[in-house]
């Protein structure tokens, strides 16, 4: 990408657009997103391991000791890995090669009988059914409403009868938020978007009409190189939210306390997990 393309840029990409989607499923991105999914120093990309325990003991408290547990968007596993310790059956699914590299050889070494499939979950077509499927972290909001409202669908045709769904969604005032955000830059040796020393400028927008804060990533590098990233969040209402589990045949959709369900650090009055059964 030229430089001039910067200086003269129009204003954000909407979601429709393809051009600069962050490349989840490239080996040398996927292997700097695994280094800050394995942090314990923060909170945002996985949770750090006292959280996933946390969470990992509501599920046991709540579910039948022999359950199969889909986890769409599982990154390195560090969920299934919890659930498996307490002797579930788990599957798990995600867009990261090395994600899901990480999370074969975890499950290898520690002895843990854990199927895992790197696929984009919107193309995801599992063989048999589940007790319980579920999708953390905000990961349903990256996706359109069409593509959420299909996802949920087919992860309805993918339970066992009276089989549960958890879902952990963005408040729509976060996904706001996100969009309102002021242009920011800064200087790295080394981060997320290039293993080189560079120059990353950040600038968000909301699209009042469809609901979307939208991100957009300026990489700049010594030698003037310029590379371009954007990510797209999709605000829902409590209510959307409610409706499309209900029209997906979802009934008794609960949403979880904060003392039962800690979203981490930073993430309180952001981040909200809801649960339904299959009716």
């Amino acid at each position: 990408m030229p430089l001039s393309d910067l200086i003269y840029r129009r204003p954000l990409l909407t979601v429709d657009s393809g051009s600069g989607k962050i490349p989840w499923n490239e080996p040398e991105f996927s292997a700097r997103m695994l280094k800050n999914h394995l942090s314990q120093e923060h909170d945002w990309a996985s949770r750090r391991a006292s959280i996933i325990g946390q969470h990992a003991d509501w599920i046991a408290r709540h579910l039948p000791p022999t359950s199969h547990i889909l986890d769409l968007g599982c990154g390195p596993g560090l969920y299934l890995q919890a659930l498996a310790q307490r002797g579930y059956r788990c599957s798990g699914v995600d867009f990261s090669p090395a994600a899901i590299d990480y999370a074969c050889k975890r499950a290898q070494e520690e002895a843990l009988v854990i199927d895992y499939c790197c696929e984009d979950v919107r193309s995801f077509s599992p063989q048999g059914r589940y007790d319980f499927i579920m999708m953390t972290f905000g990961e349903l909001n990256v996706f359109r409403r069409s593509d959420a409202v299909q996802l949920i669908q087919k992860a309805a045709s993918w339970l066992t009868p009276n089989g549960q769904l958890l879902i952990e969604v963005h408040a729509w005032d976060e996904v706001y938020r996100q969009g309102q955000q002021a242009p920011t830059w800064e200087t790295l040796p080394t981060g997320l978007f290039s293993e080189r020393p560079h120059l990353l400028l950040t600038e968000s927008a909301w699209d009042e009409q469809q609901s979307i804060a939208s991100t957009a990533w300026w990489v700049i590098d010594a030698h003037s190189e310029v590379a371009f990233f954007t990510s797209h969040m999709q605000a829902w209402e409590n209510k959307e939210y409610l409706e499309m589990l209900n029209s997906s045949g979802f009934s008794d959709v609960f949403q979880l306390q904060d003392t039962e369900w800690p979203v981490g650090e930073g993430f309180t009055n952001r981040l909200f997990a809801l649960c339904g059964r299959l009716s």
